[in-house]
């Protein structure tokens, strides 16, 4: 039989899992026995004050609120209001961003919640966006990718790669197997009196697939003849996902600059004025010298390239992401707009995942008053004041010891005990 001695020395030895079990096998005793209730909310309290000083990723304590936040809702262990806010909260800095707002949605007045929610909409937006950008895209370039496509394809004297019209059709056929057979296509097209020139109907056939069906098709067809005209192919992929030629050169640039030992740093700034991004250059420059490889936008974005896929295809790989803030990045960063806001939206998903562990970004404050220069969610992290240039030596030092994780005070190792008499 369970007694509130029990609970007390599974609350000593922090054996949580224990404790959830009584919770809910001895359910009925504890919502009847005064000893056994206080019992438990001695252990909600130390709970949740020992949950603060565990590591986000710490699977074993996620575990143990998933399982809590189950007894919560099912009524088998009702939790006070304060402490199951404090359960949502610890949930929604532990789960990704689509379960974290499951958990914020319920608290949309508490700041911390206010961020993911918002974090989630532009996300959720970002994504619908995106994804419509991309149909869009493909649509108004379907004549083009279809163009390049049916070249690759009209070769007769090359067996590997020329697609004739039962050929074709079998292709389509493997996506959509309901679809006519070459001869029933064939018949169909001469009675409506059509064209059966391959290169109409085979266009004919693509328009009146379902989008996802159409993809699938041109997509098998290219894999097909990518070994045997890979450039051609390549071209035609980059048209698809609205990747210029330029932005996969880049890409192999900074690749390649990087097969070293050297830190990788991405720099995020706005285009504030000349003379800032002067600043920016020369900061960039020395940081070079100084064995850093510098992501930055101005050595690879020229007009024509795209913004958003150089964003996105090197902020992952980096080591670590410099900040410039300004009054002007802090207005296009909380409007979400250009490039500061789209840089922006990325790093904020990434320390909403990682709050208490921030090891990525290295915030620099180059104008104006905190409050005015970093948006409201970054400016719990500790930054390094860049303001004054004739102090630039030792934040410059700042910065280059955190950008090696060379700190310049150590803490000494610990000795042994001294001698009493």
């Amino acid at each position: 039989m369970i007694t509130q001695e029990d609970i007390y020395t599974y609350i000593f030895n922090e054996d949580w899992k224990e404790i959830l079990n009584v919770l809910y096998n001895e359910k009925d005793k504890i919502n009847t026995d005064a000893m056994l209730g206080h019992a438990s909310r001695i252990f909600e309290e130390v709970f949740f004050k020992k949950v603060e000083f565990h590591d986000v990723g710490d699977d074993e304590i996620t575990n143990h609120l998933d399982r809590l936040y189950l007894l919560h809702h099912g009524k088998f262990y009702v939790l006070t209001d304060e402490n199951y806010k404090k359960l949502s909260l610890e949930l929604a800095k532990r789960k990704p961003l689509n379960e974290a707002y499951s958990y914020a949605k319920d608290f949309p007045e508490n700041e911390f919640c206010k961020g993911i929610i918002s974090e989630y909409k532009i996300q959720k937006q970002g994504a619908e966006q995106k994804a419509n950008n991309k149909i869009a895209f493909i649509n108004m370039n379907l004549i083009e990718i279809y163009n390049r496509l049916f070249e690759l394809i009209n070769n007769q004297s090359d067996t590997a790669t020329y697609f004739s019209g039962p050929r074709f059709i079998d292709t389509v056929r493997t996506f959509s197997p309901y679809f006519p057979t070459y001869s029933q296509f064939i018949e169909q097209r001469n009675n409506e009196g059509k064209s059966t020139s391959r290169k109409i109907f085979y266009y004919d056939i693509l328009l009146s697939l379902d989008e996802d069906i159409r993809m699938k098709v041109i997509k098998r067809v290219l894999e097909i003849v990518k070994p045997f005209e890979e450039a051609k192919t390549i071209q035609i992929e980059n048209l698809i996902n609205n990747k210029p030629e330029l932005n996969v050169v880049k890409e192999v640039t900074i690749k390649q600059e990087n097969n070293n030992d050297s830190p990788t740093v991405f720099i995020s700034y706005s285009w504030d004025d000349e003379a800032h991004k002067l600043w920016v250059l020369d900061l960039s420059e020395r940081l070079v010298k100084d064995g850093v490889n510098v992501i930055l936008d101005r050595y690879y974005l020229t007009p024509g390239t795209n913004l958003q896929y150089f964003v996105e295809n090197n902020l992952d790989k980096v080591d670590r992401i410099i900040v410039v803030f300004t009054p002007n990045y802090k207005l296009k960063a909380d409007k979400r707009t250009g490039g500061v806001g789209y840089e922006y939206s990325i790093m904020n998903i990434e320390l909403y995942k990682n709050i208490s562990r921030n090891k990525r970004i290295i915030p620099l404050l180059r104008k104006g008053e905190m409050e005015d220069s970093i948006p409201t969610f970054m400016q719990q992290f500790i930054h390094i004041d860049v303001r004054n240039d004739e102090n630039f030596e030792n934040s410059y030092n700042d910065l280059i010891r955190e950008i090696y994780n060379e700190p310049e005070i150590v803490k000494p190792e610990i000795g042994l005990k001294p001698t009493f008499r």
